[in-house]
This record gives structure tokens, C-alpha cells and sequence, in this order.
């Protein structure tokens, strides 16, 4: 007997009703996966990885390694080899950090004068302090790193005149001189500084106090030899005001 429309209709509709639509809600779905772990507030303070600390590392000894070499035998006469045999590093270590031996001048010059604005901005900070206390401040560390760390001090007053031909290196040799400027003008404004150009005062008083610290540096002067505190005493009387009757005091 054949079947009717309608029955011819339904067995197509209950076949794709079991295959298509009952089916995936009777099959079992996978259980989900477990969340990742939670993260540790503490994990975002961690450490940096190793492979960081020691390329800081590296950077900072071969910066170190350039400085006391440019400083001791002049850009020039110093190669890149030599600087990665002091830095304990093969020479190809370099260039992993630096694009040659001109960025490494600029690094270790930029080096010493953040170190020098650096004494500059502590006497910034002291407010209504006396500026000849400041400057005698200012030029007994200056003396204190000369003995310490000469290299870092002549990089800071004497910087390779190589270094002068770089943008980055002039701006940094400038920032320090025009804070110490600064100080120099703020004082001048006071009443403690003579009449004239703060920026000749503040290179006059550099000057004085550079020499002491290249005593030091050299070995000639020890930091408590009794030349050093005259000639800070000297370096401060050259900018200081003087009333017209004040005499000039003489050091022999």
C-alpha cells in the first residue's frame, strides 16, 4: 500500500529531527579545562629575568672599561678590543650593546656629567643654604671622587675632545655646567656673587676647583692636604662680592 503525502513527509522530518537536533543534545559534551593558575600580586614586583640583569651588567662594565681607557691613553689611542679585554667580554660583545666605540664615548661622558648635575641638583635642594657653603660642598666630593674614582672625575671636567663632536655628549657637558650656572646666578642675585656674567664666574670657580681635583686625581695633592682647602677658599674668593674696602686676601 503506498503511503500518503503526509507520511512520505514525515519520515524525512523524523530523520533529520534524530540526526540533527536530538543528537547534540544527547551527546555528552568534554568537560571544560581548569582555569590557569592564579597570578601572585608579587609576581609583577619580581626580579628581572637573568638574561636582563646581565646584559645591564655588561653594558655597565664595558661603559666603565671605555671610560678609564679613553681617560688614561685618549680616544684615539684606545681600541675596542682593549676595551673588551678590560670589560673580560669578546670584542663582538660590544656591538651587541653599542653601534661602535663613538657611543661608548658618549655613554661614559654622559655617565660622569649626570654625576656632576647630579652634586649640582643636591645643593639645588637646599634651600636658604649658604652658596660658599654649597660650592665648598660641591668641591670637597669633587675631591672626594677625584681620589676615588679619577677617571669618572676627568671624564666629568676633561671629557676627550672627540667627545665635543657628539650631540649627545656636548648636551650633557652643557646641562652641568649651565646648573652649576644656575646655582652661581642664584647667588649672585643674593648678594654673595660679584657683579658680572653668572656663566664666567660659575667656569672661573669650575676651573679653580678642577685643578684641585686633578691634584687629586694625579696623586700630588692627598684629600686632606692643607693646598686643598686654599684653593677652595681661593676658588670661592675669585667670584665672591667684596666691598670696595674689603682687601684681597692673598694665599702663599
Amino acid at each position: 500500500m503506498s503511503l500518503s503525502s503526509g507520511a512520505k513527509l514525515a519520515v524525512p522530518i523524523a530523520r533529520f529531527n534524530r540526526e540533527y537536533i536530538l543528537r547534540p543534545a544527547m551527546t555528552a559534551h568534554p568537560p571544560a579545562p581548569p582555569p590557569p593558575p592564579s597570578t601572585p600580586a608579587s609576581d609583577s614586583r619580581r626580579a628581572p629575568p637573568r638574561r636582563s640583569r646581565d646584559a645591564r651588567a655588561t653594558r655597565a662594565r664595558l661603559i666603565r672599561s671605555a671610560l678609564e681607557l679613553f681617560t688614561s691613553q685618549g680616544f684615539r689611542g684606545t681600541t675596542t678590543p682593549e676595551i673588551a679585554q678590560r670589560a673580560g667580554v669578546a670584542e663582538a660583545t660590544i656591538y651587541r650593546h653599542f653601534s661602535g666605540k663613538d657611543a661608548l664615548l658618549i655613554a661614559a661622558c654622559l655617565e660622569a656629567q649626570h654625576h656632576g648635575r647630579a652634586l649640582v641638583a643636591e645643593e639645588e635642594s637646599r634651600t636658604g643654604d649658604d652658596l660658599r657653603e654649597g660650592l665648598g660642598r660641591i668641591g670637597r666630593q669633587l675631591v672626594e671622587l677625584a681620589e676615588r674614582d679619577p677617571a669618572m672625575l676627568r671624564m666629568l671636567l676633561r671629557p676627550p675632545e672627540e667627545a665635543l663632536a657628539q650631540e649627545p655628549a656636548r648636551r650633557g657637558i652643557r646641562e652641568f655646567r649651565e646648573a652649576l650656572q644656575q646655582l652661581v646666578a642664584a647667588g649672585k642675585q643674593n648678594g654673595q656673587v660679584r657683579a658680572g656674567s653668572a656663566e664666567l664666574w660659575g667656569a672661573v670657580w669650575l676651573a679653580l676647583a678642577g685643578f684641585v681635583g686633578e691634584q687629586v686625581a694625579s696623586r700630588a695633592w692627598s684629600h686632606d692636604h692643607p693646598n686643598v682647602e686654599q684653593a677652595l677658599t681661593a676658588a670661592w674668593e675669585a667670584i665672591s662680592y667684596r666691598r670696595s674696602e674689603t682687601p684681597v686676601r692673598v694665599i702663599s
